[in-house]
């Protein structure tokens, strides 16, 4: 019986009218910076493959769908390959935020084809997004990862860093996973002085932002210098500073990452203030 469901789509079924975004070993393909690939061209090379797209959501009034190609059927596009990072500081924005929906679902699709409790096969289920065992039943759902991510405020001045192993010269927030049993402001707690051996307190959440490498949510927070002096780790932060407003190093844009957006907030507050002190 062939599968009917809101979440997954043979090729050979689409209607026509859907945008298709395809990937290949984790990359996004294009021709001539066209992300969007027209239904009929991938149908004609995936029909009969029992490829399923994954239904990503509606872009442009339009369904957009989802698919990784295999070694032969990408061959036989003859497709130039991006990486998402590319497309992010390129800014493309609308192609990336459809992009990295499609790249989240399609590493949760291809990283539980096997159930990770009794080692059965998993197949897609009828009625939900999701992968059920065909031995124990248990499913599986697209996995999310929160993460904060914090601007420590001291003053006038702003606690940015460095990572370790980065070839770029960028300087941004701190940002850490979050483990279990915490909520999200004991975490800013726990990374801030793990990575750069000062403590904070007046946490405040700002904003969030889906972060699809491969499947993060950034959780945006202010938090104010409490106690202590910089100690980098020397594992993940490679060097970091306080920076005044007037001084700041390079840092990532406010058009692609809740990091640089909380860095222009604290900006436009700063300059606010000094306007007002005169």
């Amino acid at each position: 019986m062939e599968l009917k469901s809101d979440y997954f789509l043979k090729p050979e079924n689409f209607s026509g009218h859907e945008r298709v975004l395809l990937f290949h070993n984790g990359e996004v393909l294009h021709r001539n910076n066209n992300f969007f690939w027209p239904a009929a061209t991938v149908r004609d090379i995936c029909t009969g493959t029992q490829q399923h797209s994954l239904i990503v959501g509606e872009y442009s009034l339009r369904p957009c769908v989802a698919l990784g190609l295999s070694d032969a059927s990408f061959a036989l596009l003859g497709a130039e390959k991006a990486s998402l990072r590319q497309l992010l500081f390129n800014n493309e924005i609308e192609v990336f935020a459809a992009a990295g929906k499609a790249n989240q679902l399609l590493h949760w699709y291809d990283n539980h084809r096997y159930c990770g409790k009794c080692g059965a096969t998993t197949v897609l289920h009828s009625s939900e997004r999701a992968l059920v065992c065909t031995s124990c039943t248990l499913n599986f759902y697209p996995r999310i990862n929160p993460c904060v991510i914090v601007l420590v405020i001291k003053d006038d001045e702003i606690l940015l860093a460095r990572h370790v192993g980065k070839a770029s010269a960028f300087f941004s927030c701190l940002a850490g996973f979050m483990e279990a049993g915490e909520t999200p402001e004991e975490t800013v707690i726990r990374e801030v002085y793990e990575e750069v051996g000062i403590e904070v307190d007046n946490i405040r959440y700002v904003r969030s932002q889906s972060w699809p490498f491969p499947s993060q949510l950034m959780l945006g927070f202010f938090a104010d210098y409490k106690s202590g002096d910089i100690t980098v780790d020397g594992k993940e932060i490679a060097e970091a500073f306080w920076f005044r407003s007037g001084n700041l190093p390079v840092t990532p844009a406010s058009s692609i990452s809740v990091a640089g957006q909380l860095i222009e907030l604290f900006l436009q507050r700063f300059e606010l203030r000094e306007r007002n002190r005169i």
